[in-house]
């Protein structure tokens, strides 16, 4: 993994939405990092000629730098020391300090990144600039040795998610066959599980609060929120004196209590029975909500021009694919004001279930009855047209539609 992904993992990890806080190093005051290197004339500088295009060239003396990694994604690394690489090989040593132990990054400009954690005083560091992966070693510093083997496993298995979902891609686009689509999908489930699985022992067993950190980062892409709310109080308890994870967790507790309160004074659905609405489908037929009775339906509101329903979209699919034979059916109500960009996203997305709009846009008919001020939204209702759950989306959707539909 080179500079720019390590890079990306480390601001992704460090960009959980209810993080606002700068956090530095551990230690009381002061800790060391003695870099070790080989082979530093691997490292090359990119340039542009215009006869021969894209070149590179061997740079002298890179620099390379120790900065501190704030947790919260518009927050940039704060440099602490520098030094400069002279020759193929030799060694250097850079100081941090802190007051809390946090993730730091040794950062070679054109070259790889090293992520550290400042749970000693001195942490040595052996670094082969030849190599693309598993090009450096760390001793003296538990806790960042663990953060190298995390980060190497979690690599592994989203790696693997990634060809499910470029599978699934490729399925779609040639028209495969609804059974391997299911499959796929299931595959897919299941390697998120397997993920979530790995990354929620990790922080069970971690040691080290910085390195917990670190992984509820990457979890709370793919956590449901319980799970990311029961992690984050378990390493709560188990570091109560760090001070960022206290701070972490005061924010989240706000953040959850006015979504709370969001929740509570909008129009929920759940335990009611739905409410009738009548619209037409793409040809102009009236379709009633109520003439899906029998069936378990998922009213699914969305529009052509909503980004995020766009992004949606897949999982609704792959969830109308694997259930549609299980008395289950969905209904499409569309936002939309224009037909031709209506239909053209139901042909484009693939959306091959009953689809009514008045496109009326937020004067919908759909906005009035059901009372939801965003979109993407959905209600699912069970054959008696009681809703039994609203806003399911991703994860959640599969989850719920497994737990019904058995």
């Amino acid at each position: 993994m080179m500079h720019t992904q390590w890079k990306q993992l480390a601001a992704a990890a460090l960009a959980v939405p209810l993080l606002f806080l700068a956090c530095t190093g551990k230690t009381k005051g002061g800790f060391t990092v003695e870099l070790s290197y080989t082979n530093g004339d691997h490292i090359v500088a990119q340039y542009y000629d215009r006869q021969t295009h894209d070149s590179a060239i061997a740079m002298t003396n890179p620099p390379v730098y120790l900065e501190a990694i704030p947790y919260g994604g518009d927050m940039q690394p704060v440099v602490l020391d520098s030094a400069v690489l002279k020759g193929k090989s030799g060694e250097v040593t850079l100081k941090g300090t802190g007051e809390d132990e946090g993730i730091y990054q040794l950062f070679i400009r054109n070259g790889p990144v090293v992520l550290l954690i400042n749970d000693v005083q001195k942490i040595k560091v052996s670094l082969d600039l030849s190599k693309r992966e598993n090009y450096y070693t760390v001793s003296g510093s538990e806790a960042s040795d663990h953060l190298k083997s995390f980060i190497s496993k979690y690599d592994e298995k989203a790696m693997v998610i990634n060809r499910i979902l470029g599978r699934i891609d490729s399925l779609k686009q040639l028209g495969g066959s609804d059974s391997l689509l299911i499959a796929a999908t299931n595959q897919k489930t299941s390697a998120i599980a397997a993920l979530n699985e790995y990354v929620s022992t990790f922080i069970d067993k971690a040691d080290s609060p910085a390195e917990s950190i670190f992984a509820l980062g990457l979890g709370s892409r793919s956590f449901q929120r319980e799970e990311f709310g029961r992690l984050l109080n378990n390493v709560v308890k188990k570091f109560p004196e760090h001070r960022p994870l206290a701070r972490l967790k005061s924010t989240y507790d706000m953040q959850q209590a006015q979504l709370n309160r969001v929740n509570e004074s909008s129009t929920t659905w759940t335990g009611r029975q739905a409410p009738d609405l009548t619209l037409p489908n793409v040809d102009g037929k009236p379709i009633s909500l109520a003439s899906f009775r029998g069936k378990y339906l998922l009213v699914d509101f969305w529009a052509s021009w909503c980004g995020p329903c766009r992004q949606e979209n897949p999982n609704v699919v792959a969830a109308y694919r694997q259930y549609k034979d299980k008395n289950f059916t969905i209904l499409g109500v569309s936002l939309d004001k224009t037909k031709d960009n209506w239909v053209k996203a139901i042909h484009d997305d693939e959306l091959n279930w009953t689809q009514v709009s008045d496109l009326q846009y937020w004067n919908s008919k759909a906005v009035e009855v059901f009372k939801f001020e965003g979109i993407p939204f959905n209600v699912l209702i069970d054959p008696q047209g009681k809703v039994i759950a609203e806003s399911l989306r991703g994860p959640e959707l599969e989850s719920k539609l497994q737990e019904v539909l058995k």
